[in-house]
């Protein structure tokens, strides 16, 4: 496989930087926010301060943030052994959904594939990892659709779940939609 980490790091920070009035898609303008009700508190880069108590959210710079990200959910969800495009998707549910749920989300994608018989177990191992290669062997954009589509069956359930929530639901389905969009733009170009 290939390191599509820079591409897929670039897509998420397209969701998740707010930047200073004026300074639009300007990386060297990241602000923090703190948006009420969500619980990773003080967030910036996409890094929150809830799931990285030792971090100092406000200085963090992007060199150190990207290596948050890389050390973090990229290597955890073993990006650089997943097909370009799985990669992507993968790495992006992590940082919104948490490693556990976007490997979950994967497994159930490749079990709604029908090719493979895989344990549900949020462990991204060589038996996923191998599932994973049969299945894009001949259906790699149905196990991207499974994996979107399970993805906003997700939000749905954590919205019914907390329905302070729904608030949030907008921005999570218009960032698969932009997802699905650009996984469709790089395999135009791949």
């Amino acid at each position: 496989m290939r390191d599509n980490f820079v591409s897929s790091l670039n897509f998420v920070l397209a969701h998740e930087c707010v930047y200073a009035p004026g300074h639009y898609n300007d990386l060297n303008f990241v602000v923090c926010e703190d948006v009420p009700g969500d619980a990773g508190g003080c967030t910036k880069f996409g890094i929150d301060a809830a799931s990285h108590p030792g971090v100092n959210i406000p200085d963090l710079t992007l060199a150190r943030a990207t290596s948050l990200y890389h050390d973090g959910e990229w290597t955890q969800c073993s990006g650089d052994s997943l097909p370009a495009g799985i990669d992507t998707a993968v790495f992006d549910c992590a940082v919104n959904n948490g490693v556990r749920t976007s490997i979950i989300l994967l497994q159930r994608s490749i079990l709604a594939c029908g090719a493979y018989k895989l344990e549900v177990d949020g462990l991204l191992g060589p038996a996923t990892l191998e599932a994973v290669e049969t299945v894009c062997a001949t259906a790699k954009w149905g196990l991207i659709e499974h994996l979107l589509e399970l993805r906003r069956d997700h939000y749905a359930n954590i919205v019914s779940q907390h329905p302070g929530d729904a608030k949030f639901i907008p921005g999570w389905l218009n960032r698969v939609n932009d997802l699905e969009h650009f996984l469709k733009d790089e395999a135009s170009v791949s």
